[in-house]
């Protein structure tokens, strides 16, 4: 995969950017309202302190869980994970189909990180063989673990709205 990618800090460490594939909704507002049919497993609603310096200059945010819900992702999308020591850009694929997402609120400027949490099996993972010493009935559980990914980002506060980045 060719991506044009420019370095920036946010959160204090070294972050890839490149153009956006996703088809995560270029609004929060219609985000939600995509997810509002699946209804919200959680769902917090707070006012917010006003952005800090920390949030416009040094893009460190003070996260809160806002949201968690599903979405019906229509297409798969790559993401950027990280960049080996050569500079080629290392991508992840978001599959189609529903997804589980944890949508974290910064408590100051309302910028949401948009977090893919939907369990998926992990490449070269075993089954494990579980026995209720008490009964003796045994289960195997799948290998399956809950990824915590970031896929998409919504600005804070803005005449236009939150929109993604």
């Amino acid at each position: 995969m060719s991506v044009d990618a420019r370095k920036s800090t946010i959160e204090g460490r070294a972050t890839i950017i490149v153009e956006n594939q996703s088809t995560l909704p270029r609004s929060l507002s219609d985000l939600l309202g995509q997810m509002a049919p699946f209804g919200f497993a959680e769902r917090q609603d707070f006012d917010l302190a006003g952005t800090r310096t920390a949030c416009e200059v040094l893009r460190v945010h003070r996260w809160r869980v806002f949201r968690r819900g599903h979405w019906s992702n229509l297409r798969a999308f790559s993401i950027v994970i990280g960049q080996d020591a050569d500079g080629t850009v290392k991508t992840q694929t978001v599959p189609a189909g529903t997804r589980q997402l944890r949508l974290d609120m910064c408590a100051d400027c309302g910028a949401v990180a948009v977090h893919d949490i939907t369990p998926s099996a992990w490449a070269g993972a075993k089954p494990v063989r579980i026995v209720n010493r008490l009964t003796g009935v045994e289960r195997i559980a799948p290998a399956v673990g809950q990824p915590d990914l970031v896929i998409g980002w919504y600005s804070g506060k803005r005449r236009a709205g939150r929109e993604f980045k």
